[in-house]
């Protein structure tokens, strides 16, 4: 085996690796937000891929002679990159979704601003609930949890090996599911706790109609669910924390 077999089976082996990891990084949480510059992930993509490579050893192809075999094997692991990034990426989704019903019940959806971690216009507490998870993430070490998942996603789906497409449908709706009740639940004490204050406010708008409910409304409203919100802060990052190492554990099964 001469030098230039040696040096085309290991680029081509980082060149795999990096497919289906730099891939992952665009949509993965903590690695892949619009305010991380792209430059940096592919950077980090790659080195992180020349380590994989390495560790992966055997378990990795042969380079193949065809151009049509290799810009299938390239692809596939491009394809299975998005669909793990997309996957895990549904926590944060719950998350925003969280917001948004905290927004409507608070009277804040009208404030919305530029979200920099979804690159589009998003409320306040979807914000607020997006960052505080990805600063505890980091905080918890839990991106190396994602990095591990991601690289011992090899053994569940071996380089070439494209998922089957309706275990792919099934898993995503598990985790739309799951991210759905997760991101109803963090919003679930806002939403009561509006729901009394509205009730409240209207047997008071009956009761004494010369009162101007709408100036009493707003502030009392605001400072309800934002207390519900706050108060609820901690359970709410815990589950979707909680709901990220699920779906990451999907995943690997």
């Amino acid at each position: 085996m001469n030098l230039s077999h040696i040096l085309v089976g290991e680029t081509f082996a980082v060149l795999l690796v990096f497919a289906r990891l730099g891939t992952a990084l665009t949509l993965l949480p903590a690695f892949g937000e619009s305010h991380v510059p792209p430059r940096l992930r592919l950077w980090f993509g790659l080195f992180t891929s020349a380590l994989v490579a390495t560790a992966l050893g055997e378990r990795l192809p042969e380079p193949p002679i065809d151009a049509a075999a290799f810009a299938a094997l390239i692809g596939t692991e491009v394809l299975v990159g998005l669909a793990i990034g997309s996957i895990l990426r549904l926590t944060l989704a719950a998350l925003h979704f969280a917001g948004s019903l905290v927004a409507l019940q608070s009277g804040l959806a009208a404030a919305a601003f530029f979200d920099p971690s979804e690159a589009t216009a998003g409320t306040v507490p979807g914000a607020l609930l997006s960052t505080l998870f990805l600063v505890v993430l980091f905080a918890s070490d839990g991106h190396h949890l994602l990095l591990e998942r991601v690289f011992a996603g090899y053994a569940a789906v071996p380089p070439g090996l494209l998922p089957d497409p309706a275990d792919l449908l099934d898993l995503a709706s598990r985790v739309g599911s799951a991210a759905l009740a997760v991101g109803s639940g963090i919003a679930a004490p806002v939403v009561l706790a509006s729901f009394i204050a509205n009730l409240a406010l209207g047997v008071l708008a009956r009761l004494v109609p010369a009162l101007q409910v709408l100036f009493v409304a707003l502030p009392l409203q605001l400072l309800l669910t934002l207390s519900a919100m706050a108060l609820g802060l901690g359970g709410g990052i815990a589950a979707a924390l909680g709901l990220l190492d699920r779906s990451s554990t999907w995943l690997l099964d």
